[in-house]
């Protein structure tokens, strides 16, 4: 299932005006004026916890999962001004303040640049939903209109999308600050600086053997890891916007009422998921529960003036707890690597496929019993390697879930 933290901001409310309780081992209870509720979720932040904390219980099994070729999304979910731009994407000046994203593409290359068995490309992208429409943060014109109001497919791919190829951490980190630049915000009587967005950044990870010899790169694993930087919820009577800024506020929350609805069709694995009902639930189509590993971070404020916000805010969070997680190891035949093979033994790709269908084309070399041997040796050695990368991150994953148990 996908796996669901709290974070609680610095309140300076005094003790009597504070609604949140920390129970330990991931209970948290809400006191209303009125009500109680207990929640439970896999751990609780705490006010003094710190961005060197919060990564190490949530960072290390999504990038390892992501390194073996697991999809991976981590979003951050609140009301406005409770901590999740901060808790994902701040970058200093000190480096112990760092936050979600750029801790995990410093250990992305770290782990890279450690493994001598395998070749990488990376490439990252980063888009917003702003007002219903997809901006492309990368585009080069992105001030002058361009690459704005892009078309979602289906899966959640947006055409046209700029992709960058990484070779460093820091070229990386400059792509992704030059993306959160172009960023909405705008202030408001909650927030000083508020996200008037939703803002998602994407890693995408294309893995082969280093080994250059025939048939080494037939088996290609690739994966995609999404941070997501959703728009504060707000009730407009407290963040007192006005004009375009009501408007901003409007689409903000029907997006994630929408995004509220998926996630409750997922928990109750309907057969009917509205995913095409938002621009920011089509974007994420294939990126929560099914095949991608899910990190849900809840941010709050123990502050009882916020109350409603926070029950909602953890109300969102327990839906999510149940949303189903069935993860696996994205490894396919690369179609360039087998056409390369085929010729290098001297096969007709043509007669090949024909014969892989059950017929043969006359005049065109086929499959003799050599080849198929050495394909077939060939097949067993990708197999090999397929297994164990997947028994590998299977090792992983009982490790991160140690460290975990540890940890608590």
């Amino acid at each position: 299932r996908a796996l669901v933290y709290v974070r609680l901001c610095p309140c300076r409310a005094k003790a009597g005006e504070r609604a949140i309780d920390p129970r330990g081992g991931g209970a948290i209870r809400l006191h209303g004026d009125n009500e109680m509720r207990e929640f439970h979720f896999d751990d609780v932040f705490g006010e003094q916890t710190t961005q060197v904390e919060v990564f190490d219980r949530i960072g290390p099994p999504v990038l390892q999962a992501f390194l073996s070729g697991i999809n991976g999304t981590i979003l951050a979910y609140g009301q406005t001004g409770s901590g999740k731009t901060h808790s994902l994407l701040n970058t200093g000046p000190r480096v112990e303040d760092a936050g979600l994203l750029p801790r995990v593409v410093v250990g992305l290359f770290a782990e890279i640049a450690m493994d001598t068995e395998n070749r990488y490309e990376v490439q990252a992208a980063a888009v917003q939903v702003y007002n219903e429409e997809v901006d492309d943060l990368l585009h080069l014109g992105h001030h002058s209109g361009g690459g704005q109001n892009l078309n979602v497919l289906n899966g959640g791919a947006v055409a046209g999308l700029t992709w960058v190829i990484c070779r460093s951490p820091e070229e990386m980190l400059n792509i992704f600050a030059r993306a959160h630049a172009n960023v909405v915000y705008a202030e408001t009587l909650m927030n000083k600086s508020s996200s008037r967005s939703h803002a998602i950044f994407h890693i995408r990870l294309t893995k082969r053997p280093a080994d250059e010899g025939a048939g080494a790169g037939l088996v290609v694993t690739r994966a995609r890891l999404n941070v997501v930087d959703l728009a504060g919820s707000e009730r407009v009577k407290k963040s007192g916007v006005e004009g375009l800024n009501f408007r901003e506020a409007t689409m903000i929350n029907n997006s994630l009422l929408t995004l509220g609805n998926v996630m409750s069709a997922l928990a109750a694995k309907s057969k009917f998921v509205p995913l095409r009902d938002s621009k920011l639930t089509r974007i994420l189509d294939g990126a929560i529960g099914g095949n991608c590993k899910t990190v849900l971070l809840a941010c709050a404020t123990s502050a009882a003036a916020h109350f409603q916000e926070t029950l909602s805010c953890f109300d969102f969070a327990s839906r999510a707890m149940n949303v189903e997680v069935r993860a696996r190891i994205n490894a396919s035949v690369d179609a360039g690597e087998m056409k390369s093979l085929l010729a290098e033994l001297g096969i007709d790709d043509d007669a090949f496929l024909a014969g892989a269908r059950g017929g043969s084309k006359s005049g065109r070399r086929g499959l003799t019993g050599k080849n198929a041997m050495q394909l077939k040796a060939l097949a067993q050695a990708q197999a090999l390697k397929v297994a164990g990368a997947q028994a590998s991150a299977s090792e992983a994953a009982e490790r991160a879930e140690l460290a975990e148990e540890q940890a608590r």
